[in-house]
């Protein structure tokens, strides 16, 4: 067992102090296709949060096109092309990007995302 290296717990930054984008492969995509992306800063991350767990839709489709835009390298996409990207590429991207600013495997984020999703629809149900 050894201690914890910096190079483990930060991520990699420019001499300007900007993130630098990685190669992500998009796992829950078939094939071998990949990405380049910045991971999302902590307050990035908490105004993406915020946003999602608004209940009026406009605030929720904003936060997806905060991941992509604020991060998204490669392919590099106009908010509207963001708006008018194919679900399971937008799925599958917003994971991968959500998971290496978290430090999780992606098919585990996607897990968990799931299993909060239906927690809040059987809330919901037990309400009406």
């Amino acid at each position: 067992m050894g201690y914890l290296g910096k190079d483990e717990v930060l991520f990699n930054r420019a001499e300007d102090g900007s993130l630098l984008p990685q190669d992500v492969k998009l796992e829950l995509l078939d094939g071998d296709v990949m990405i380049k992306a910045r991971p999302l800063t902590r307050g990035k991350l908490q105004e993406i949060d915020r946003l999602g767990k608004s209940e009026t839709i406009g605030e929720q489709e904003q936060a997806e096109i905060l991941i992509l835009k604020d991060a998204l390298v490669e392919p590099l996409l106009t908010e509207e092309e963001i708006k008018a990207m194919k679900p399971a590429y937008k799925n599958a991207i917003s994971i991968a990007i959500m998971a290496i600013s978290l430090g999780m495997e992606q098919k585990e984020l996607q897990d968990k995302t799931t299993n909060m999703i239906a927690e809040q629809e059987y809330g919901l149900k037990k309400k009406l």
